[in-house]
């Protein structure tokens, strides 16, 4: 389960919650704790395994990525130097996977060659390093489709979001169809089809079980939640939240094995 979930209080307490609704790996993101107490991101590791969890991947910042096409590789060297410096952090960590954005929400004028040149570094640190780049479903999904077409390195691949999937006209399953031997993370949750809204599994109307089914047939078995509790869960617990995640797999666990 990812680490942030929706509830301003401390990390630890945080991690707490998801080890004692019976998870065994977290999602960091890797990017310090501002609040509602300062926690520096290179002591996450350590609480969490602690906790008794496992690190599944670390998520990179998720803003400033649109410059990577709009901007040359040199204009962008800052950008890639700090991304590459997480892969390294990762590899520092045994944690196998970070996973980063085409764009952010909007993107001006671009060349492509100028966001494959950048990739294609990007590639090469994470061969470097031993660890999965996997770039997440985010929108304009075709140039996530022409960089895996085009980088074939072990180490790159994707991330597949459930509900930004079906929150685009390109998406709904098309993308672990093409390239099922490229799914290096997963971030699995529902929503009503209108808005990308990251619910609990089976609280919305995306054809999950199917998704299963496909994940099962990539010998895919790391089913990892990336879930925002909406408002109505905000008067409820967060140990409540953590555990109704839990159900909401496991129900749909059982369902797929009818």
């Amino acid at each position: 389960m990812f680490s942030w979930f929706g509830y301003f209080m401390p990390f630890s307490e945080r991690i707490a919650a998801i080890a004692d609704a019976g998870f065994d790996g977290v999602m960091l993101s890797w990017e310090d704790e501002e609040a509602p107490n300062f926690i520096s991101r290179y002591d996450f590791p350590k609480l969490v395994r602690d906790a008794g969890l496992s690190i599944t991947n670390f998520h990179a910042p998720f803003i400033g990525y649109s410059q990577i096409w709009e901007r040359s590789l040199e204009e962008n060297r800052e950008l890639l130097d700090f991304l590459v410096r997480i892969l390294k952090d990762a590899a520092d960590f045994d944690v196998s996977a970070v996973v980063v954005h085409t764009v952010d929400m909007e993107l001006g004028d671009y060349t492509f060659e100028n966001g494959y040149a950048f990739f294609t570094e990007l590639a090469e640190a994470g061969e470097r390093y031993g660890v999965d780049v996997a770039v997440e479903n985010v929108t304009r999904q075709f140039l996530l489709y022409e960089l895996l077409d085009r980088i074939q390195t072990p180490h790159f691949g994707y991330c597949y979001d459930t509900s930004h999937d079906y929150m685009l006209g390109c998406g709904s399953g098309r993308l672990i169809a093409a390239y099922p031997d490229r799914l290096k993370a997963l971030h699995f949750s529902d929503n009503d089809k209108t808005v990308d809204r990251h619910w609990i599994p089976g609280e919305g109307f995306l054809p999950l079980t199917s998704i299963l089914q496909t994940l099962d047939r990539m010998d895919w078995h790391t089913l990892s939640c990336e879930v925002i509790a909406p408002f109505w869960w905000q008067e409820r617990t967060p140990q409540d939240f953590c555990v109704a995640v839990q159900q909401g797999l496991k129900k749909l666990l059982r369902n797929l094995g009818e």
